[in-house]
């Protein structure tokens, strides 16, 4: 497939839809999802494999938006958009038993980089190689990452989000049905006691006819602004009913442990894991398999530690009384503190 300079001028953009769903039948969106066709040689193989091609002499990438600025010549201006493509985080991938796939939303990279986008729009990967998009008005169907999705007979549940910050609404859970025969898209309303604006969850659905809601983060405000809370509770969703209901009530304290300056945890002010421990407990660390995480036991509860960017999360999982809870985070902050040789400070999520 030859994609020209007009043609990628014309169709290189995120659009929405205009329609439940349209068709996007756009010949670049189309390349970017197949990549580029001809054979590659054993080397070129490896570099693929690892997200590069030689052209020109020149290592460039092999997929993604950087890959067409290097084709035709983009340069990076976050004034100019960012360039669609279907390298993306937080997108679901749902196999269906006649052999469909049906791709859903996801972002690409973060809000720093200039072909920053979350996307709405449906991508099928068919039989005999056929790819089909569908995009969605913004007002129908938004853009949605890091949500699970649920292959209910000829419908696909599409539960949680993290969204935009300015479309997020603390406390509501959005939740969408894909018909896989039109692949329109219409919203489900829900009631009853549910997750709140949850993403990065696990569901499953069950016999009783209820989608099961577990892990994840959910936003929260907080003295107004966003910021996350893990979720250690259960929640179930009834798909014939839409209502909500918490299966679990461990409500685990959970407590974040920030710079006061607001810098992040990284480089040479990032505390080795090893120093936060409180000395009463430094004989009950156990071992885990993730290198910024760790546990301490105490009267027999739990305590997770992970070393975050932006912040060290401290959760209790299970019962501790008030005044050891507080005084466990207040030491793990004035261990961080001592370590970076700055000022620290701890809040309750």
């Amino acid at each position: 497939m030859e994609i020209t300079r007009e043609l990628f001028e014309q169709q290189h953009r995120p659009r929405f839809g205009n329609a439940n769903p349209e068709r996007m039948q756009l010949a670049f969106w189309d390349w970017m999802v197949r990549g580029e066709e001809k054979p590659l040689t054993e080397e070129e193989q490896v570099l693929s494999d690892l997200g590069w091609v030689m052209r020109e002499g020149k290592l460039k990438s092999a997929y993604g938006p950087r890959r067409a600025r290097d084709l035709f010549e983009s340069p990076l201006d976050r004034k100019d958009g960012p360039i669609w493509t279907f390298d993306r985080m937080g997108a679901t991938r749902s196999e269906l038993p006649d052999g469909r796939v049906v791709c859903i939303g996801g972002e690409h990279e973060d809000f720093y980089d200039p072909d920053f986008c979350i996307y709405n729009d449906v991508v099928v990967f068919g039989r005999n190689d056929q790819i089909e998009i569908y995009g969605y008005p913004k007002e129908i169907f938004s853009p949605t990452d890091f949500h699970a999705a649920t292959l209910i007979g000829d419908r696909i549940f599409v539960v949680g989000c993290l969204g935009y910050m300015d479309a997020r609404r603390p406390g509501d859970t959005p939740v969408y049905v894909l018909d896989l025969v039109e692949y329109s898209i219409s919203k489900m309303d829900t009631s009853g006691e549910m997750p709140g604006w949850i993403s990065e969850h696990e569901a499953n659905f069950d016999a009783r006819g209820s989608i099961t809601i577990r892990g994840g983060q959910i936003i929260q405000e907080h003295e107004g602004h966003q910021r996350f809370r893990s979720n250690f509770e259960d929640y179930s969703l009834n798909v014939t009913s839409g209502i909500w209901h918490r299966l679990t009530n461990r409500n685990w304290r959970q407590f974040n442990i920030n710079q006061e300056d607001g810098k992040l945890f990284v480089r040479d002010k990032k505390p080795p894991i090893e120093v936060l421990v409180p000395q009463r407990f430094d004989q009950a660390v156990v071992p885990s398999e993730e290198w910024n995480r760790f546990r301490i036991i105490v009267e027999g509860i739990p305590v997770t530690l992970t070393v975050g960017v932006k912040c060290i999360h401290v959760v209790v999982e299970g019962h501790l009384s008030d005044a050891l809870c507080i005084w466990l985070a207040e030491e793990i902050r004035a261990n961080a503190q001592a370590a970076i040789q700055r000022r620290c400070v701890v809040e309750q999520v």
